[in-house]
């Protein structure tokens, strides 16, 4: 990987990337000698996915480690750790959504470097190298995330209730699957969610105040394909074809997200971690305030109003009616408070520390718009 300082735009990703149904099965070819597979619980105690999985691989020694189920959390993967540094894996496969590849990505890095100083790696690019133990690939579950093609991994601190970020290219993944089979048994709500997620990748990254024309087709195509099949696939879950399709979508958006970052709705949403909202659902119930709000600005609106012409819409107004109208019929119309069951006055009580962990965020940074905590107070109560 070429060591660049100038801002050239480029395209950086898993090392190889695999689709299909069936495509699991081609981590057969990995030159594992040992290898660790850390899966979410749902998956774990599934037992036709799992039969499907262990078939699937192949190694001299295998282990399955159940990874925690919600946020990742450092704490949370101590007991991850403790059988996953004994065994000492050549290579990580990580399957589940996007909590438990970027929760994989945080084990594998203190596997590698277990007395890592937290502050110095939280730093962006400021992880040492890995791949002196283990390789990693990733198989996401849900077509939403792009943590297989990210190169972040995201964590809850526990302490301050905010969600942290190791950045460097040194977690983009060696291989990544997408293997629509194993979608199959993800709830309604779930997929729903993951592809919202998907969605504001795309459109808030589409106007991110960092220029990438690559990205910027990745972006347009990701969104026409979600537009036109993320229902679908929430209405027929058994259509494999059309679950692959909006996992190459996601995987698309995922660049998107990777090369350009998203803006004010993903910096709000980061903050919903603490109360215990999924990122996915908070990221797609963020998404429209932040577009609105971004396309106050003259440039961003003619930026919208393109894509709308690209995708055979009439304006950017009609844009966002028809991303309103995508979240009635996949039944995330209602207010964030009720989907979540959570206490929309506890989080209104605390809209200045959310404004403040939202204004940190990176992406906060690559928002077109300046925004401040009164943007962030109004979106909050328009969104609960």
């Amino acid at each position: 990987m070429l060591n660049l300082r100038l801002p050239l735009p480029r395209l950086l990703s898993a090392g190889e990337v695999l689709s299909g149904a069936g495509s699991l099965g081609a981590l057969k070819a990995l030159d594992a000698a040992r290898l660790a597979v850390l899966l979410s619980p749902t998956l774990a105690a599934d037992e036709e996915q799992m039969a499907y999985v262990k078939k699937s691989l192949r190694a001299e020694v295998m282990t399955f480690i159940p990874m925690p189920g919600g946020e990742p959390t450092l704490e949370k993967l101590q007991p991850v750790l403790a059988e996953l540094t004994p065994f000492r894996p050549d290579w990580i496969v990580a399957i589940g959504g996007g909590s438990v590849i970027d929760g994989a990505k945080l084990a594998w890095v203190f596997l590698e470097h277990p007395d890592a100083d937290l502050e110095r790696i939280c730093r962006p690019f400021g992880l040492p190298g890995l791949r002196g133990v283990a390789r990693f690939a990733a198989v996401p579950t849900t077509a939403g995330t792009g943590s297989e093609v990210s190169s972040s991994a995201l964590f809850l601190d526990e302490e301050t209730r905010a969600k942290r970020a190791i950045v460097s290219h040194e977690l983009l993944p060696d291989v990544a699957v997408l293997d629509p089979k194993l979608t199959l048994a993800v709830p309604p709500q779930a997929v729903a969610a993951a592809g919202m997620d998907a969605l504001a990748h795309a459109l808030e990254g589409y106007v991110s105040r960092f220029s990438h024309p690559l990205a910027d087709m990745q972006a347009e195509k990701a969104i026409a394909v979600l537009l036109d099949k993320l229902a679908a696939t929430w209405r027929q879950p058994e259509d494999t074809d059309t679950r692959l399709a909006v996992m190459h979508a996601a995987m698309l958006a995922g660049w998107v997200q990777n090369l350009k970052v998203p803006g004010m709705g993903h910096a709000i949403a980061h903050q919903m971690g603490a109360y215990g909202i999924g990122h996915g659902l908070a990221a797609g119930a963020f998404l429209i305030p932040a577009m609105r709000h971004n396309s106050e600005m003259p440039q961003v609106q003619a930026r919208y109003a393109k894509l709308a012409e690209e995708l055979k819409l009439r304006d950017d107004l009609e844009l966002i009616d028809t991303v309103m109208q995508l979240k009635a019929e996949i039944g995330l119309a209602d207010a964030l408070s009720k989907l979540a069951g959570v206490d929309r006055k506890q989080v209104l009580a605390e809209a200045e520390a959310i404004s403040a962990g939202a204004l940190e965020d990176i992406c906060a940074k690559a928002n077109p718009t300046a925004f401040g905590p009164e943007v962030v107070h109004r979106v909050l109560k328009e969104v609960l």
